[in-house]
């Protein structure tokens, strides 16, 4: 067992490059090109290169995501097939995820972690490795999971190493603009994040270098998305509107149906249903009075939320457990065995709310040792992400990003766990 645990532990990168090379083969995969966005966005922004930095570029969502594909995406351009910028994009997701999981473990021996605990942390993180199901897509999530993955090895550098350097603040605002540009809906907590490190006790220096290469950084992003956007920033629009009006609607009458609804009629929940009437009256509303959308749906969400606060409380503790549970509808509409369709989702759930539960006993170690610096980052990032599913859609994917930070928390309370059962036996062997 000790030489298996050695091995592990010593080799996570080609671990997780295997579990990644036998997933391609298994028969579950996510949409190979999701929505379409980023697939068109990077092929119209190489188009965009070769044509003199001259045309548009569809960007929908976040915008690095397309410089992220640009690379695998250009090497095999010149031959314009759709297959081969599908094999490039999971390929490079493939690496990304392997170079993220690198520097995660590279984080766990920053901390000293035990090699128990980490071959503990690799066998969960791969019993269930929804990290590498998502890199088999042209997604954003294999980018997040290797942005937040690099944000935790600088973070824990920078608060556990004397030898710190300033480079090592620029890296991790880069990191952060990353994220942000995988998901601009974490924005708020780059802001929490930035203003949490000017209140930190380090070096000036270092504190200026973190806060203007993020504000470099993101000004450059908004900036490229201006300059090559084909749209007037209505799509967004629609996408903010959909999602709050959306949002009031999840588990209101149907608390318990936490099947994805993505429009088919055969799923459809009555919420769902209520959700878009609700949308065709206020778009009616609106045109008729020509109103502003986007106000009078943050007006109705607000006046929905002040009329039923228990309903409300009701719905965000719902949603807690909802957008991290993982209910694959494609095997809920099979006509597979219900053994099969509740036993594949009693297993990964149930891996999934270890890793959850163990994940909260570790935040509540770090309150209890006073380790505050790495607290309120995580705090921040994992507190963000359920705010915006309470607030909006509820979908799992919203808190994917989270997931590096889980795995991490998971292995720092199975290393005080170990160490503590090791000092006991010591004790009472004494």
């Amino acid at each position: 067992m000790k030489r298996i645990i050695d091995f592990v532990v010593k080799h996570p990168v080609a671990f997780t490059a295997v579990v990644c090379f036998v997933f391609y083969f298994l028969p579950f995969k996510p949409k190979p090109f999701g929505d379409g966005e980023y697939y068109e966005g990077t092929i119209q922004l190489i188009q965009y290169v070769l044509n003199g930095f001259q045309g548009e570029v569809r960007v929908d969502k976040g915008l690095f995501t397309l410089f992220y594909y640009f690379i695998p995406y250009a090497t095999v351009f010149y031959f314009k097939k759709q297959m081969l910028f599908y094999l490039s994009g999971v390929i490079f997701n493939s690496i990304m995820i392997c170079v993220g999981v690198n520097y995660l473990f590279k984080s766990f021996d920053m901390l000293h972690f035990s090699d128990k605990s980490k071959f503990w942390t690799l066998v969960l993180l791969n019993l269930f490795p929804i990290h590498i199901y998502y890199a088999m897509g042209i997604l954003a999530e294999a980018g997040s999971f290797y942005a937040v993955c690099m944000l935790v090895y600088f973070w824990v550098k920078i608060t556990n190493t004397k030898l710190v350097k300033a480079i090592d603040f620029f890296f991790l605002g880069i990191t952060v603009v990353m994220l942000i540009g995988f998901r601009p809906n974490l924005l708020p907590f780059a802001i929490l994040l930035l203003l949490y490190v000017l209140v930190l006790k380090m070096e000036s220096r270092h504190k200026i270098i973190f806060g203007i290469t993020i504000i470099f950084f993101m000004f450059c992003l908004t900036f490229a998305e201006k300059a090559l956007s084909t749209t007037d920033g209505e799509f967004k629009k629609e996408v903010f509107r959909k999602q709050l009006l959306w949002s009031r609607f999840e588990l209101r009458d149907e608390p318990f149906n936490w099947l994805p609804q993505h429009g088919e009629k055969d799923i459809a929940s009555s919420d769902y249903l209520n959700n878009l009437a609700k949308r065709a009256e206020l778009d009616s509303i609106c045109e008729v009075n020509k109103l502003d959308k986007t106000a009078y749906y943050i007006n109705w969400v607000k006046d929905d939320i002040i009329q039923n606060p228990l309903l409300t409380i009701r719905q965000y503790g719902l949603k807690f457990f909802q957008s991290q549970s993982f209910i694959i509808s494609p095997l809920i509409r099979s006509d597979k065995s219900n053994y099969v369709k509740y036993g594949v989702h009693i297993y990964i759930n149930s891996i999934n709310y270890i890793l959850i539960m163990v994940s909260l006993c570790a935040l509540y170690l770090l309150i209890k040792t006073r380790k505050k610096q790495l607290f309120y980052p995580i705090l921040f990032l994992w507190g963000w992400s359920l705010v915006y599913v309470f607030v909006f859609h509820s979908e799992q994917r919203y808190m994917f990003p989270v997931r590096p930070v889980l795995v991490f928390l998971f292995a720092y309370y199975v290393d005080y766990y170990f160490k503590k059962k090791a000092i006991h036996k010591e004790v009472v062997k004494y």
